[in-house]
C-alpha cells in the first residue's frame, strides 16, 4: 500500500525529537515512565467508555494530561449490526472499533485483558464463575502498577447493571485499595518486580443522577478538535458500528449533556465543590499542592447514638520542601462531637514524610439517624512564605440502638459485603434491598432486628405499606443487648398496587419504628398465572385459535423495560396464551405492531434485541440466580427471505439455533392485519431441569420492536422492549428472580 511522503517540516520535527530523546521511549527514562498516565478508565466491554469521552478529550487533547482505557473483554458476547461475525472474530472487530474511537480523544494505547464476554448477564456472581475466579483482579492491579494512574474511573459496581460491568468496577475498586500493597498479588512484586503504586482518587459512574458529585461540561469547544466536546464524543462513538451507534448518533449532538461522576474514595484534598477530576491528584486543589495526601478513614461506617468511632487522618508531604506549623483538624456535622486523641499538632513535616492524627467522633442523641454524615478533615501549613491548606471528606452514619433490615437478596448481600471490605460502604445508600412479591398471593418476608445498645430493648417494628399491600404477623421484639432476632411477616399484594395499564410494579416499602434505625426496600410486584394442562397439543402453525382456552396475559405499551415507550398499543403491545403437557411448554403471542420489519438474514438468526422479535424466558426451577440454569427462547417472526419464524436460544448457557440447542422446539408465525402472531413449542427436556405438575416456574414474555422499515440487513433498529414483568434493566431477561411466576396446573 502506498503511503504519502512526510513533509520536510515533519521529517525535521521527527529528527529533532529523535535527537532530543533517542530511541522509541521518547523522553521516558524507564519502561514505567513510558507507560505512565494520569488517569485510567476501567470497563468491561468496548463502548463502556462512552461516559468519559468528553472528559478525557478535554484533559488529554487540550490540557496535556495522559489517559488510558483498560477493557476486560472484547465484547464478543454482544450483537453485531454490521455482519455475521461472532465469537472471537467479533471481539477483535469491537476492539478495533474502540481503538479508533479512543484515538480521536487522544488515547492511543488502550489495553484489552482478554476475558470472555459470554452472554448478557445481570449477575456479578455468574461473571466471577465464568471468568474463573478472582485471579483477573491481579491483571487489573498489574495495569495500575505499570501505568500508575493517579485517578481511576470505573463503572457502577452494584446490582442493577450488567454483571460484567459490576465485576470490572469491583476489580478497579480492589486495585485502588490494594495496588500499593506489595503483599497483594505477590507475584507482581516477587516475580515481575513491579513496584507497588497507590492511586489517589476513585470515581464511579453514578448509580443515579443525584449520586453524582461532579459534572464535567461538554458544551464548550475543544481548541484541538475545533468542535464541541459533545460533538467530538458523538463522532468517536459512531465508530461502535457493530452496536448500532452510527444509527442514532448525530453531529452536532442533539444535547451537550455534562458527564457525571461520583467521587467514591480520595487520598488527597478535594474542593468542597469539585470541577475537575484531577484536582488534588495531579493538579493543585486551590492552596493544596498536587499530590499532597490527606486521607480520612473512620474505623466503622455506622456509629450508634451515644457511641463513638475513631477516625484516622493521614497527612503526607509529597512536595520537595518541608512544611512548617502543620496542623490537622476534623469537623463534624450537627449532632456529632469530635475530640482529638493524638497527632493533631504536626509542627514541621519534612518532604516525603507522613503524620497521623486520630480523632474520636461521637454521635449524640441529637444526631440524625439513618442519614449519611460527612466528616471533613483539614490541614494547614506554611511553606516558603506561602499558606497551604486543603480538605478531604469521609462518611459515617448514625444509627439507633435498635436496627431493622430486610433480608437482602443474594446479590445485594454480596455487594454490601464487598463495599464494607473496600471502605465504600457509604455508597450502598443508593441501593435498596429487593423484595420480589407475587400479586394475589401471600409472600413471607424476613426482617433482621439487632439490638446494638448496652441494655435490653423491646418494641414493635412498623411497616410503611404502599397502596395495595397489606401485612400480617407479629413484629414485636424483645432483645438482650448485642442480640439479634429474625421476624417474619406475610405481605399480600393486591392488583391495586399496579399503575394503570401495567402488569408489574416497583414500589417502596419502609421498615422502622420509634427509636429504630429502619431500612428501605423496593417491592417488585410480579404477575402470576396457573397454566392449564392441555389435552390436545396446539398445532404450531402461526394460528392461535387453538390456544384460545389457555391461560392468558396482556402486555401494554406502559410495560416498558427498554428505551422509549411505544406511541400506542398499535405501535407495540401483545396478548399471550400459555399451557403445557408432559413434553412441552406452549406459548402463543399476538403482537400488535403497525410496522413489522424483516431485516434479519436467514443465516444470521441471533440477538433478538436487534429487530422485531419475541422472547420467552423460562426458569424451570423457579429459583435460578442467573440465566445459566434457564432456557431463553426467542424468535424473529420473519427474515429477509419472507414471513416465517426462526427460533433460537440467547443469553443462556446453551445459545444458538433451536435445532442445535433445543431439539424438538418449534416456532411458527403469521402476518396479521395488526401485526403478527407467533407460537412457541418448547421441550421440557431441553431445559436444565424438568418441572413436575404443580411446580412453580419463572416465566416472562418479552416483545422487541423497531420501526425502521428501510433498515439495512442486520442493522440494530431496537426502539422499545416490553415485557409481562418489566423493570428498567433489573427486570428484563437476565434476572430470573424478577420474572413472573406460573404454576403448572391440571
Amino acid at each position: 500500500m502506498k503511503r504519502p511522503l512526510l513533509s520536510s517540516a515533519l521529517i525535521a520535527l521527527s529528527l529533532g525529537m529523535a535527537q532530543a530523546a533517542p530511541g522509541s521511549y521518547g523522553g521516558s527514562n524507564s519502561g514505567l515512565d513510558l507507560m505512565d498516565v494520569d488517569m485510567m478508565f476501567i470497563g468491561a466491554h468496548p463502548d463502556d467508555d462512552g461516559g468519559i469521552m468528553g472528559t478525557f478529550a478535554r484533559y488529554i487533547l487540550d490540557e496535556g494530561y495522559k489517559g488510558t482505557v483498560i477493557t476486560l473483554t472484547g465484547g464478543e458476547g454482544g450483537g453485531n449490526a454490521t455482519g455475521r461475525e461472532t465469537g472471537r472474530s467479533l471481539g477483535l472487530i469491537r476492539e478495533e472499533e474502540e481503538r479508533r474511537s479512543l484515538n480521536l480523544i487522544g488515547v492511543h494505547s488502550p489495553r484489552f485483558a482478554g476475558l470472555h464476554d459470554f452472554y448478557f448477564t445481570l449477575s456479578a456472581e455468574e461473571t466471577l464463575e465464568k471468568w474463573g475466579g478472582d485471579s483477573f483482579v491481579c491483571d487489573v492491579v498489574r495495569d495500575v502498577r505499570l501505568q500508575r494512574p493517579e485517578v481511576i474511573v470505573t463503572m457502577w459496581p452494584g446490582p442493577g447493571t450488567h454483571g460484567q460491568h459490576q465485576m470490572a468496577a469491583r476489580a478497579a475498586t480492589l486495585a485502588f485499595e490494594h495496588a500499593g500493597d506489595p503483599n497483594f498479588c505477590p507475584d507482581l512484586t516477587n516475580k515481575e518486580f513491579l513496584p507497588p503504586f497507590t492511586p489517589l482518587k476513585l470515581y464511579y459512574y453514578p448509580n443515579d443522577a443525584k449520586s453524582a458529585t461532579v459534572a464535567i461540561p461538554t458544551g464548550d469547544y475543544s481548541r484541538s478538535a475545533r468542535m464541541r466536546y459533545a460533538d467530538l464524543k458523538e463522532l468517536a462513538l459512531t465508530n461502535y458500528r457493530t452496536q448500532g451507534y452510527d444509527q442514532f448518533r448525530v453531529i452536532p449532538a442533539k444535547e451537550a449533556a455534562p458527564e457525571r461522576f461520583m467521587l467514591v474514595r480520595s487520598r488527597v484534598p478535594v474542593p468542597e465543590t469539585e470541577t475537575h477530576l484531577l484536582e488534588g491528584a495531579v493538579k493543585d486543589a486551590a492552596t493544596s499542592p498536587a499530590g499532597v495526601r490527606l486521607e480520612v478513614t473512620p474505623a466503622a461506617y455506622q456509629v450508634g447514638q451515644g457511641g463513638s468511632v475513631d477516625v484516622t487522618v493521614r497527612f503526607f508531604n509529597a512536595t520537595p520542601q518541608p512544611m512548617q506549623g502543620a496542623a490537622l483538624s476534623l469537623a463534624v456535622p450537627e449532632g456529632f462531637t469530635v475530640t482529638p486523641v493524638s497527632g493533631a499538632d504536626v509542627g514541621t513535616l519534612e518532604a516525603g514524610k507522613e503524620a497521623t492524627a486520630v480523632f474520636r467522633v461521637s454521635a449524640t442523641a441529637g444526631a440524625a439517624i439513618d442519614q449519611d454524615a460527612r466528616l471533613t478533615a483539614r490541614y494547614s501549613a506554611q511553606q516558603g512564605g506561602r499558606t497551604l491548606g486543603g480538605a478531604n471528606q469521609a462518611h459515617v452514619r448514625a444509627v439507633a440502638g435498635v436496627q431493622v433490615s430486610f433480608k437482602p437478596t443474594f446479590d445485594v448481600a454480596a455487594y454490601q459485603d464487598f463495599a464494607r471490605q473496600t471502605h465504600t460502604e457509604w455508597v450502598i445508600g443508593s441501593l435498596p434491598t429487593r423484595l420480589p412479591l407475587i400479586i394475589g398471593q401471600d409472600n413471607e418476608v424476613a426482617l433482621q432486628v439487632t439490638n446494638r445498645g448496652g441494655s435490653a430493648a423491646r418494641g414493635t417494628v412498623t411497616l410503611e405499606l404502599p397502596k395495595g399491600i397489606t401485612a400480617s404477623g407479629n413484629l414485636a421484639y424483645d432483645l438482650e443487648a448485642g442480640k439479634s432476632a429474625e421476624l417474619k411477616v406475610t405481605l399480600n399484594v393486591d392488583p391495586s398496587v399496579l399503575p394503570e395499564g401495567r402488569q408489574s410494579a416497583l414500589v417502596p416499602l419502609k421498615a422502622g419504628g420509634q427509636g429504630i434505625s429502619g431500612d428501605l426496600a423496593n417491592v417488585y410486584a410480579l404477575p402470576a398465572l396457573t397454566l392449564p394442562r392441555v389435552t390436545g397439543a396446539p398445532k404450531i402453525d402461526g394460528d392461535l385459535s387453538d390456544m384460545a382456552q389457555l391461560a392468558q396475559g396482556r402486555i401494554n405499551p406502559v410495560d416498558l423495560w427498554w428505551r422509549k415507550q411505544p406511541d400506542s398499543a398499535a405501535d407495540s403491545s401483545a396478548n399471550f396464551f400459555a399451557g403445557w403437557d408432559a413434553d412441552f411448554l406452549y406459548v402463543g403471542v399476538r403482537v400488535n405492531d403497525d410496522a413489522v420489519v424483516c431485516n434479519i438474514a436467514p443465516d444470521d438468526v441471533k440477538a433478538q434485541l436487534r429487530s422485531d422479535a419475541v422472547g420467552v424466558t423460562v426458569d424451570p426451577s423457579g429459583a435460578s440466580r442467573d440465566t445459566s440454569t434457564t432456557l431463553m427462547a426467542a424468535a424473529f417472526p420473519c427474515t429477509t427471505a419472507g414471513f416465517g419464524a426462526r427460533g433460537f436460544r440467547d443469553a443462556d448457557a446453551n445459545q444458538g439455533l433451536m435445532e442445535d440447542t433445543a431439539p424438538g422446539m418449534e416456532v411458527a408465525s403469521r402476518r396479521t392485519d395488526t401485526g403478527y402472531d407467533i407460537e412457541f413449542k418448547i421441550p421440557w427436556k431441553a431445559m436444565p431441569s424438568q418441572p413436575q405438575p404443580g411446580s412453580t416456574l419463572g416465566l416472562n414474555v418479552v416483545v422487541y420492536d423497531g420501526d425502521l422499515k428501510d433498515a439495512r440487513v442486520g442493522a440494530n433498529i431496537s426502539e422499545s422492549g416490553l415485557a409481562w414483568a418489566a423493570f428498567s434493566w433489573g427486570g428484563k431477561q437476565a434476572l430470573p428472580y424478577l420474572w413472573p411466576r406460573v404454576t403448572l396446573g391440571q
